[in-house]
């Protein structure tokens, strides 16, 4: 908890390289996968003007930024259906995304609804073909170790 605290108290990830877990640097700027931040309006734990700030750090080209009309829960659990979501996301989602959390607003346009589906579209653009899963778990170099939902499940706390 303590290397937790630290990190979030001295902003450690904004700086690069500065971050070191398990004998390995971190720095941000080398991830360039595609990624997809969501921040809500409301929150209160991550203001979503934090988590904007976190599409500067990385690497990536691709980056998609989504601001739920929620806070903290409410704004990741917004499923389909629900009459009073909508979200913000970037008008041209092709243009790379501006350095301010409030330059960025200027040039969002507003939707109706969750913003789930747009997630599940990101996904599958990225996604490989469909395939069929297993008939039967494990593979010959890794059997499976126990039957759905696991040992652990099943045993008291």
């Amino acid at each position: 908890m303590g290397d937790f605290l630290t990190i979030y108290e001295t902003l450690a990830f904004t700086r690069k390289g500065e971050v070191e877990m398990v004998d390995h640097g971190i720095d941000l700027s080398k991830v360039i996968s595609d990624l997809f931040i969501l921040g809500g309006v409301t929150d209160h734990i991550t203001p979503w003007k934090a988590t904007y700030r976190s599409t500067q750090l990385f690497g990536s080209d691709s980056v998609t930024y989504v601001l739920s009309q929620s806070g903290h829960m409410q704004a990741i659990l917004n499923p389909p259906g629900n009459p009073k979501a909508k979200y913000y996301v970037q008008a041209d989602g092709e243009a790379p995304l501006p350095p301010t959390a409030e330059e960025w607003l200027k040039g969002t346009e507003e939707v109706a609804g969750s913003w789930w589906p747009l997630w599940i579209s990101w996904v599958q653009q990225r996604s490989g073909k469909k395939k069929k899963a297993p008939a039967k778990l494990g593979s010959k170099d890794f059997a499976p170790l126990d039957p759905a939902p696991g040992r652990y499940v099943m045993e008291p706390c």
